[in-house]
């Protein structure tokens, strides 16, 4: 089915939720008033995040992701705030909050000896997607305990210019070291800031120093006796990365903030974003993640969706739609059973082909298509429905006929078959008509020929003769 959908997903929504507590028997697929802004522009295609968004559900178990070294809380939580926009999944998002919701000390700590910023803030930003309140989630006040994490601003900054340099910033509490960074502090300003928090415009403040000049946002935090804390080009430690970058830019977003200092950083952000993407869609990531790939081009696109470029946005949806292969019917591969997985760069989409997603790679299909239903709610719709032409009323067995295809929604996969003969084919850019030949079988009689997607198909007949 070819839908224009104006209201689809997105994995960063708690901002459409209230601030007080909320509590509702189910999750719903309730997009951010951010997204429904962002999309009300044009039509978007809502199968691919959908079939997306079917294939990860498929891939919890007892209402987690788990690899092999047990429950994977993280990806878990991302997984349930991307479900939790795409319709009909909310009873999965509730199957993930029962899940979680009883270890949730797990995944952010004991409060005492360990007690974990990033994963906190997180956890209180999918407790809001969850319609619980996250000052008594799993019987713990998240929010309280990430102010704890949260440095104060001094009383007097100037006798202690130290700690004014440092307020706001985020800090784990472990016997393992202190892992804190600017992903759990973008997080952190989103759910202080969602939570009416006293210490959300320090933590905002601090975030906003991780910015550089350029419009990035670094990864990793200075040591905290170092006087400036802020990013400064060209210095080792300030590197840029696209993808906190983007998820910066979209907890900003769905913070709420709008006071000038963020809408500045916004668009220096956005520009960024823009100029780093390729003229195929794509963003290549960062210092670890240096190669093009799904994560870093679906969290960009959608970054750059929230902030109203809708053209950067849609370019990135096609290219990230081109790494989800659909291949069914006679178009069978051994990835058919894994129809709307998104592969993290197109070389794995050609091995799995053959082979299937190999059970050591399957995680890393896990954490592309979290990411990829983000970029995906760009997708553009198809101009017109799906409908396939035959040039010819008959032919005789053995012609290679020439087919017409329209309402291929752009870079959308689809099968055509005749009896005997098949082709694979991708909705071209520009959404127009694709021409394709099929070769007819034997026998005189009228014969079908299709056009199948992953949930839609059309169909036309011609006469064959011998």
């Amino acid at each position: 089915m070819h839908r224009l959908i104006r209201t689809t997903g997105v994995v960063l929504s708690a901002a459409a939720l209230s601030t007080g507590a909320l509590v509702a028997p189910s999750a719903s697929a309730d997009p951010s008033p951010a997204l429904r802004a962002a999309q009300a522009a044009g039509g978007t295609d809502s199968t691919p995040s959908t079939i997306a968004a079917e294939w990860i559900a498929g891939e919890l178990t007892n209402g987690l992701i788990v690899n092999k070294v047990g429950a994977d809380f993280g990806l878990t939580l991302d997984t349930g705030m991307a479900l939790s926009t795409v319709a009909g999944q909310g009873p999965v998002v509730t199957s993930i909050n029962t899940a979680v919701e009883p270890r949730i000390a797990e995944y952010v700590g004991d409060g005492t000896k360990e007690s974990y910023a990033g994963p906190l803030a997180k956890a209180a930003a999918f407790a809001r997607t969850a319609k619980k309140n996250p000052t008594s989630y799993g019987g713990i006040n998240l929010i309280t305990r990430l102010e704890e994490r949260t440095a104060n601003v001094p009383a007097d900054p100037v006798a202690e210019p130290q700690a004014a340099a440092i307020a706001g910033r985020i800090f784990d509490k472990s016997e393992f070291g202190n892992f804190a960074n600017v992903v759990g502090q973008s997080y952190a300003v989103r759910a202080l800031t969602l939570a009416n928090s006293a210490e959300a415009g320090a933590a905002r403040d601090f975030l906003l120093k991780q910015q550089c000049a350029s419009g990035y946002f670094r990864l990793g935090f200075d040591k905290a006796d170092v006087p400036s804390q802020s990013c400064t080009e060209g210095v080792a430690g300030s590197e840029a990365d696209p993808d906190v970058t983007s998820l910066a830019v979209i907890n900003l977003v769905e913070s709420g903030d709008t006071s000038p200092a963020v809408t500045a950083a916004l668009a220096k952000a956005g520009g960024w974003l823009a100029a780093r993407q390729r003229g195929s869609g794509a963003i290549r990531g960062g210092a670890g993640t240096a190669q093009i790939n799904t994560n870093s081009t679906a969290l960009g696109g959608y970054a750059m969706g929230l902030l109203r470029n809708r053209d950067a946005a849609l370019k990135a949806a096609l290219w990230v739609r081109k790494n989800q292969p659909v291949d069914k019917y006679k178009c069978r591969t051994a990835l058919t059973k894994d129809t709307g997985a998104v592969a993290y760069r197109k070389e794995k989409v050609t091995a799995a082909k053959t082979t299937g997603i190999p059970a050591a790679a399957r995680d890393e299909w896990r954490r592309a298509t979290s990411q990829a239903i983000l970029g995906l709610q760009f997708a553009p719709a198809s101009k017109d429905a799906l409908k396939i032409v035959s040039v010819r009323r008959e032919a005789r067995a053995g012609d290679r006929v020439q087919f017409r295809v329209f309402g291929l929604a752009p870079s959308e996969s689809a099968c055509m078959q005749v009896q005997g003969d098949f082709v694979r084919v991708k909705g071209k850019k520009s959404g127009d008509m694709i021409v394709r030949k099929l070769m007819l079988p034997t026998g005189n009689q009228r014969r079908v020929a299709l056009v199948k997607t992953s949930d839609d198909e059309a169909r036309t007949s011609l006469l064959v003769r011998n």
